[in-house]
């Protein structure tokens, strides 16, 4: 069983479409849902960073994210291992200028014991975090910081 997750306009960055390829290309980006987050690899257009991520208890789960790269429209996100493992997402670009805006739609895992709209809910809220920290963290890059 899977939900099926689309949020149009999840974020507006302030950079092209081609820098936030080379962003979500390097890994090592600071989240504070996540221990760690580590390039894996880079085999042509695939990406692979392997994370850590924190449970609500503060325990950790190991997990792989796989970005495939379709540039200029998106990322593809494949998702293995924690409670998203066989999650697969597309971020969606469209230039705006200097500015990218980006939409999400994807299909993740029914987590046992909750609602689907319960499970999007949390969804939603992690990627709101998530799209949050990554704009703070290219404006600190394009300000030299």
């Amino acid at each position: 069983m899977t939900v099926h997750y689309v949020k149009p306009a999840i974020a507006v960055f302030d950079a092209t479409p081609e820098r936030l390829f080379q962003y979500m290309s390097a890994g090592n980006h600071r989240h504070l849902a996540f221990k760690s987050h580590r390039l894996a690899g880079v085999a042509g257009n695939v990406v692979t960073l392997d994370a850590e991520v924190y449970n609500p208890d503060g325990t950790t789960f190991a997990m792989q994210v796989e970005h495939t790269l379709d540039p200029p429209r998106g990322i593809e996100t494949r998702l293995t291992g924690g409670a998203f493992d066989g999650a697969r997402f597309t971020h969606s670009y469209t230039p705006m200028g200097g500015r990218t805006k980006v939409d999400l739609e994807g299909d993740f895992p029914a987590l046992p014991g909750m609602s689907d709209a319960d499970t999007l809910k949390m969804i939603d809220g992690f990627f709101g975090v998530i799209f949050a920290e990554d704009t703070a963290t290219l404006r600190h890059r394009s300000q030299g910081i």
